[in-house]
């Protein structure tokens, strides 16, 4: 990509477009350039010299010459020329990827690819050009694999097995080169279709870029751009800086001087993630505000509007959103020979200064800012334009409507030129930015480790809000088991006084009872002593009774035993006497 974008300067560039010998103000039938007031003629010697000896060459000798040649306007016959050798664009190398880039996904680089022929190829192209070569390279690997024919019946061995696992590695590896082919050719498609719903957009000399057939290389330039530069990709507004370059080269060259711009005049750094070519034009911008206009910027700042609101446009399409081409073409030869920074902003300060009085009367910031888009060019607009200006209007493909509108060019980059705007200046204002956004930086990173600390601290204070939120609900539960317990206690208590006063009377119940107790155990005992003493008496009669008893049974059991006696000598007597009567 370095060998391709080399600063390198081209050797003498001759185009069928530089005719010297062609008459002063004409070409092939075409305007030479847009006519200045009291230039009647074109200095082709020296545009001559320019060409085939370069810029520098010419400035050492007529600086100042050359500088009002260009300020004037480089004839249009020759202005591609010399566009390329200001820039030192020339490049068939990049001129070769730029084929190769816009071949990307169509049928010829497919038909080439099957044939057997790459594109010329370059440096340049980086990873872009090496995945298709890749691609193939790993499907022949693999196909050569493949087609190797196997050994069976082959005991296997480490070498058999090692070879196994590589060929299943080059099989993933093509899986996976298959998948992101299909991915990127899917990129690819959108891409295009961005590109193309996009092209000749918002311009005034769209319908011209129509007419004269550039659509489909200002299709190429969009394209090849986004691929050759990954990291700026497509982005809406490349399409305004192409278009001037087409309408004065071939699509391959025009492609080489966008990616001039793009490196060697910084306009890069506008399209880049972040943008911080176009913040720190913004900032050089209004630095100079204040030093050209300083009544007007106060005015401005006051009112919060910034270059944000109004220039954002004038940067990234190089005033090609309103101007017609004849003044885009001017604002490019300027930029190509003074710089981006310097052409630009020499442009966006003379608008301000030219509608200084009609801003500095309005003091609303819609009104402000509305007029900022659309009505600060009116300043320049020719309200009796001459012959020669209608013919170079209607040349460069005006169209319908507000696009009629015919522009002093000459005047406005006179004004322009008379703005003195220093290289040190602005770089000084640039060293100013890089500082504000060191500090900012380090202001942002500060601020980042307070969101830190500040991210640290909340999640602590959630965690102790948390806490607290279940201390809270442990409190409100304690409590209420607290007055749980004091209602309890309460009770408690009520049956507590209830129970001592029970237990008063119990006291006194029993400190009575012994008294009562005893009288009541003396009456019994004496009841118990009467009583035994009855029942002795009664035992004693009982016994004097069981004597008389016990002497009476005494004398019956003598009185029985007698007539048991005398009852036996009966019985004997009369058994003698039955004896006796029974004796023969």
């Amino acid at each position: 990509m370095d060998k391709a974008r080399s600063n390198s300067t081209p050797g003498p560039i001759k185009s069928p477009m530089f005719k010297p010998d062609l008459p002063p103000g004409t070409a092939s039938g075409m305007a030479a350039g847009p006519a200045t007031e009291g230039v009647t003629s074109v200095d082709w010697d020296l545009w001559q010299s320019v060409v085939y000896e370069g810029p520098a060459a010419v400035a050492r000798t007529s600086a100042d010459e050359l500088g009002r040649s260009i300020a004037s306007g480089i004839p249009q016959a020759i202005r591609g020329v010399v566009w390329q050798v200001l820039a030192q664009s020339k490049n068939e190398e990049l001129e070769g990827v730029y084929r190769e880039l816009v071949a990307r996904g169509t049928d010829k680089e497919r038909s080439a690819s099957n044939a057997g022929i790459s594109a010329p190829r370059s440096e340049s192209s980086g990873a872009l050009g090496q995945e298709r070569d890749s691609l193939a390279s790993s499907a022949s690997s693999v196909h050569s694999d493949s087609s190797t024919p196997a050994t069976s019946g082959v005991t296997s061995s480490p070498q058999n097995e090692g070879n196994s696992v590589e060929a299943a590695a080059k099989v993933n590896t093509q899986a996976e080169r298959v998948k992101r082919a299909e991915d990127d050719a899917s990129a690819l498609q959108k891409l295009e279709k961005t590109i193309r719903r996009d092209l000749g957009a918002r311009t005034s000399y769209s319908k011209y870029v129509m007419s004269a057939g550039l659509q489909e290389g200002l299709f190429g330039v969009c394209k090849a751009y986004a691929l050759f530069d990954g990291d700026v990709g497509y982005a809406q507004g490349m399409n305004f800086i192409a278009m001037p370059l087409l309408f004065n080269m071939p699509e391959e060259e025009a492609f080489c001087m966008l990616v001039r711009l793009m490196n060697k005049y910084g306009l890069r750094d506008l399209f880049v993630q972040d943008i911080p070519g176009l913040h720190l034009h913004f900032y050089q911008f209004e630095r100079l505000l204040e030093d050209f206009e300083p009544a007007l910027y106060c005015h401005l700042h006051r009112r919060g509007v910034n270059p944000q609101l109004y220039a954002t446009q004038w940067f990234l399409t190089l005033f090609a959103y309103r101007f017609p081409l004849q003044l885009v073409l001017r604002v490019y030869d300027l930029i190509l020979s003074e710089g981006l920074e310097s052409a630009i902003l020499k442009f966006g300060i003379v608008l301000m200064q030219k509608n200084a009085q009609t801003l500095l009367g309005m003091k609303d910031m819609t009104q402000l800012t509305t007029f900022l888009k659309e009505r600060l060019f009116d300043v320049y607009i020719d309200k009796a334009p001459s012959a020669t200006s209608l013919l170079e209007s209607g040349f460069f493909g005006s169209t319908a409507g507000v696009d009629k509108e015919i522009y002093r060019a000459d005047m406005l980059v006179r004004d322009a030129c008379a703005v003195k705007v220093t290289p040190d200046t602005l770089k000084a204002y640039a060293a100013e930015w890089a500082e504000q956004q060191r500090l900012t930086h380090d202001r942002d990173a500060e601020l980042d480790a307070l969101r830190t600390a500040n991210a640290a601290l909340t999640q602590k204070v959630r965690h102790l809000e948390e806490r607290a939120e279940k201390h809270d609900i442990e409190h409100v539960a304690l409590a209420s088991e607290l007055v749980r317990t004091k209602v309890d206690n309460e009770a408690l208590q009520d049956g507590n006084e209830s129970l001592r006063g029970q237990v008063e009377e119990l006291r006194k119940v029993v400190e009575g009872q012994p008294a009562e107790v005893e009288a009541r155990l003396r009456e019994e005992m004496e009841r118990i002593m009467q009583r035994n003493i009855e029942v002795q008496n009664e035992n004693r009669a009982l016994e004097e009774g069981t004597e008389e008893m016990e002497r009476e049974l005494v004398a019956t059991k003598m009185l029985y035993a007698q007539t048991n006696a005398e009852h036996d000598a009966l019985k004997q007597r009369w058994t003698n006497i039955l004896t006796l009567m029974s004796a023969p």
